[in-house]
């Protein structure tokens, strides 16, 4: 028999210690801890465990991503690494040709792409969930500084990179992009 677990998947962000087998009643059996601290969890151990599990879950973030803008000769921007809660990409892709289950990425203007989520993703298990973006923060990377704006408009972000000493926008910008 399939095991389907309880609850949504962690990007809906509604993951509570009851979730991962918590409860405020638990108890040690025979009010005794652990039998053997090397293969045993207490009580006490397992409810901090579980809590905290709940905790990273309502806050790591859905997407870690790097991306560079393809100015010189425009085009799609390049997907250098995408990490999501549903898997992990580690050879880049055209932001325009984004795999299965990735975002996809597009250029807008010198320095400037946008980057759509689906409105859901699944997990391992088969289960979905629904995934809007809720908070985005990126860095650009260039020696001399600069600075990224995020505006997020439903599924998708606007990410615009200007350089810090003469705002302008910086062609050809790589930055990271981490979404909530």
């Amino acid at each position: 028999m399939a095991i389907v677990p309880t609850g949504a998947p962690a990007w809906v962000r509604t993951t509570s210690f009851t979730h991962y087998g918590g409860s405020t009643e638990k108890e040690n059996y025979l009010s005794r801890g652990a039998i053997n601290a090397l293969t045993d969890v207490a009580a006490e151990e397992f409810s901090r465990m579980v809590a905290d599990l709940a905790a990273v879950a309502r806050t790591a973030p859905f997407a870690v991503m790097r991306i560079l803008c393809n100015d010189t000769s425009p085009a799609a921007p390049t997907v250098e690494f995408c990490s999501l809660m549903t898997g992990v990409r580690l050879t880049s892709y055209a932001g325009d040709a984004a795999p299965s289950g990735f975002p996809s990425a597009a250029r807008v203007g010198n320095g400037i792409a946008t980057v759509t989520f689906a409105s859901s993703y699944v997990d391992e298990y088969g289960v979905s969930g629904a995934f809007t973006p809720k908070t985005a923060l990126a860095g650009v990377h260039i020696g001399a500084g600069g600075t990224a704006t995020v505006v997020i408009s439903g599924q998708t972000l606007t990410i615009r990179s200007v350089s810090a000493a003469t705002g302008l926008a910086i062609s050809n910008a790589r930055f990271t992009l981490e979404v909530g």
